[in-house]
């Protein structure tokens, strides 16, 4: 089947965008571990050997540009990166905000924040949880992001390629004498 019209470049581009929105709604499900999981006071070690670390506030003001970092029993120091979104975990009565994600933890982490001015951090309270495949979720989106990009693209080229060959044809036939 020859597909010449010219609409079959919105399908494979309707193909591409369906599968990056797609991609998105899977990789956001990373986040739902998060929001679940249960949290632990920042005077204990976390041991997130292989896991991922989640540190949180009670008092989320992002104005107050609060960084945190991580030691291992090794004594190195990790910085702990901000996460884009805005997430919430209510535990034991408390809702818990989501203040940055270190993605390879290791034993025997001990997590400290602190606000960027070095004001003293008077009323918050900070804490962490260890999460279980946070990864997975947006590798899985990638996957799909990439396949359905290149699914698109090969079916744009696909239609491409059919209504060239079928321009030619048309050129050929017209201008081959016909028997009388």
């Amino acid at each position: 089947m020859r597909l010449t019209n010219p609409l079959w470049y919105l399908v494979a581009l309707l193909l591409a965008i369906g599968s990056a929105m797609v991609a998105a709604a899977v990789a956001a499900t990373a986040y739902d571990t998060i929001k679940t999981t249960q949290v632990t006071g920042m005077q204990e070690r976390a041991d997130a050997r292989g896991k991922t670390l989640a540190v949180y506030t009670d008092d989320y003001e992002p104005e107050r540009g609060v960084t945190c970092h991580a030691r291992g029993r090794d004594k190195v120091r990790v910085e702990i990166t901000k996460p884009v979104p805005d997430i919430d975990n209510r535990t034991g009565g408390t809702t818990w905000h989501l203040l940055a994600v270190l993605e390879e933890g290791r034993d025997g982490m001990r997590v400290a924040c602190s606000p960027k001015s070095k004001d003293i951090d008077d009323g918050a309270a900070y804490a962490w949880s260890v999460v279980d495949d946070f990864e997975a979720p947006s590798r899985n989106g990638k996957g799909i992001a990439s396949l359905g990009l290149a699914a698109g693209a090969g079916f744009g080229a696909y239609v491409f390629w059919c209504r060239r060959s079928a321009r030619r044809d048309a050129k050929l036939e017209a201008a081959t004498p016909k028997p009388t």
